[in-house]
């Protein structure tokens, strides 16, 4: 029965990248089963969009609570604030389109996340996949919207003492709409949607803590082979995020507290 519902959610992993991202780390170490993980996370990513290869940069700002059923599977839900900064480009020989700087706008979405057991106490195959419908206006209502999504099947590492390293391919795709100056609408995508990935999970012993839950705190980067930076937009073709948050003592079962 495990097995079906572990194939059956990888499809789903799968399925949901080409739809839906913010970090895919808060954390990406196994929460444990019958646990609550909470977390609030900081993410900045630079994407080339359009067939004119505009830099767009994207800062997101919120929170994630995540629930993990069973042992191998869990799911969460994201609620945040996003900020878009677009580049200028050529409109002609003489002019160019101006610059977008918008505003916070509201994002939301949700993750899901699949790990294997781990072989020798050691290694185990993770899934992550994250996706979130975001909009960032500016004060002439002109915006850049719609959803970003991002999946990544790699390898997890356990560090005893430390913590978790994960890293893998990571696909990430944006499906977009923005409204110009003039009130014209048009579609946009980013033009390189496959990356590298690496994150590392921070776990301090939960004995320290009187309320023997789990604090973490995770870093994340990817990069597509085309990074680089422009005077204005300094990061493109690359995301960091740093997360830190909580993960609860387990709900039912025999073991009380985190592990």
């Amino acid at each position: 029965m495990k097995k079906s519902i572990i194939t059956v959610c990888f499809v789903i992993l799968c399925l949901s990248a080409s739809s839906f991202s913010a970090n895919l780390a808060n954390p990406a170490a196994p929460v444990g089963d019958a646990r609550f993980a909470f977390g609030a996370s900081y993410y900045i990513n630079g994407s080339t969009i359009s067939n004119q290869k505009i830099p767009m940069l994207m800062n997101r700002a919120g929170g994630r609570a995540s629930f993990s059923p069973v042992k191998y599977i869990s799911i969460g839900a994201d609620l945040s604030a996003v900020q878009i900064d677009v580049e200028k480009y050529p409109a002609g020989p003489n002019d160019t389109v101006p610059v977008f700087n918008g505003k916070y706008g509201l994002s939301y979405g949700g993750t899901l996340k699949l790990t294997s057991p781990f072989i020798l106490d050691r290694v185990a195959l993770i899934g992550l996949a994250n996706g979130n419908f975001f909009q960032s206006e500016n004060k002439h209502k002109a915006y850049y919207g719609g959803t970003d999504g991002a999946a990544v099947v790699g390898l997890q590492v356990k560090i005893p003492n430390f913590g978790f390293i994960s890293a893998g391919p990571h696909i990430y795709i944006i499906n977009g709409e923005n409204k110009g100056y003039d009130g014209e609408k048009s579609t946009y995508s980013n033009i390189n949607n496959l990356r590298g990935w690496i994150a590392i999970d921070y776990l301090p012993q939960a004995e320290i803590f009187m309320n023997k839950q789990q604090p973490y705190l995770s870093l994340e980067f990817s990069t597509s082979p085309k990074i680089k930076t422009s005077s204005r937009v300094r990061v493109q073709e690359f995301s960091v995020a740093v997360s830190m948050g909580t993960i609860s003592q387990r709900l039912y079962g025999m073991d009380k507290h985190a592990d």
